[in-house]
């Protein structure tokens, strides 16, 4: 469990967890972008799709960036919903489907850990906060 759920025990653990969960935010922002480039949704114009998904994706790298500075925990939620959003109504059936779900599970994986060290981020700067003046 601790592979998947590593210990915080200073800022630079909640750093690279938070950046992680913003790594993740951008793949997840280009898996969205490729969806709509090379799926297939026969009822929608393709200029009004590509434009939606490219306010999504302009959405979830702004998240993205808020994450990456690990104090908001809130946008990692967001990020965090719209990821669990988009595999419950993007993943297929076959193959490619359980490919999908093992991408999915592990940004999402990596979304959690950046809740977590976001919840923890003014902890550990408060504790490091006199450290640096002195």
């Amino acid at each position: 469990m601790e592979k998947l759920f590593p210990e915080i025990t200073s800022l630079e653990d909640v750093m690279r967890l938070a950046k992680g969960g913003a790594i993740a935010g951008i793949v997840f922002a280009a898996l969205v972008l490729f969806d709509v480039i090379f799926g297939s949704f026969p009822a929608v114009v393709p200029g009004i799709r590509l434009a939606g998904a490219g306010l999504e994706a302009v959405f979830i790298l702004l998240l993205s960036w808020r994450i990456w500075t690990g104090r908001n925990f809130v946008s990692a939620i967001l990020l965090m919903a719209l990821l669990v959003l988009a595999t419950l109504t993007g993943v297929r059936d076959g193959v490619f489907g359980v490919a999908w779900l093992a991408a999915y599970f592990g940004l999402g994986l990596m979304m959690l850990n950046a809740i977590r060290a976001c919840l923890r981020h003014d902890t550990y700067s408060r504790e490091t906060a006199p450290a640096r003046t002195a």
